[in-house]
């Protein structure tokens, strides 16, 4: 069984609540820099494989995102917007990447907190050996990332499958 790659990121710094409608809320001019440094780190540690699968929300703010990651993701990478990570909770997200195919090798995940902060921390249980476990654990900042190694078919995903590699706070 091939090892596979959960990428966590959390949209960047959008504009205010009371800016218009939540989910039309764009992001602002520190967040489209987060999206485009968060990429950038996420490139230059060699991680994202060719192939990489995008879920997204359909949210501006995590669209804005994606289009600041996307010049640093491999060209073939395949994006979905995903309308249930608009609202989805650890739980439904938890379910959707255990039905997550089996030829899906690498994923990333676009979302929003709290969902995206609890699903890193459940995952991170098991690798309190990752010097910056304690950095992710107090808080998941808006553009950060948080990749996996998932050491089980996505259907076993736990805290016991899977490893903190790397993280980046932009």
């Amino acid at each position: 069984m091939t090892p596979h790659l959960l990428i966590l990121v959390r949209h960047a710094k959008a504009m205010p609540h009371d800016y218009c409608a939540d989910r039309d809320r764009p992001l602002d001019g520190q967040g489209r820099e987060q999206a485009r440094s968060t990429g950038e780190a996420l490139a230059e540690s060699g991680l994202l494989p060719e192939g990489l699968h995008v879920w997204c929300s359909p949210s501006a703010r995590t669209r804005e995102t994606l289009e600041g990651l996307q010049p640093s993701l491999p060209a073939d990478t395949k994006t979905l917007i995903v309308e249930s990570l608009y609202e989805a909770d650890t739980a439904l997200l938890s379910e959707m990447l255990r039905e997550t195919p089996e030829g899906v090798e690498a994923l990333m995940i676009v979302g929003h907190n709290p969902t995206i902060a609890e699903t890193a921390h459940e995952l991170l249980s098991a690798s309190t050996d990752h010097p910056d476990v304690t950095i992710l654990l107090s808080g998941f900042p808006t553009g950060s990332a948080a990749v996996f190694r998932v050491n089980s078919d996505w259907a076993g995903l736990s805290p016991a499958t899977s490893k903190l590699i790397f993280h980046t706070i932009p």
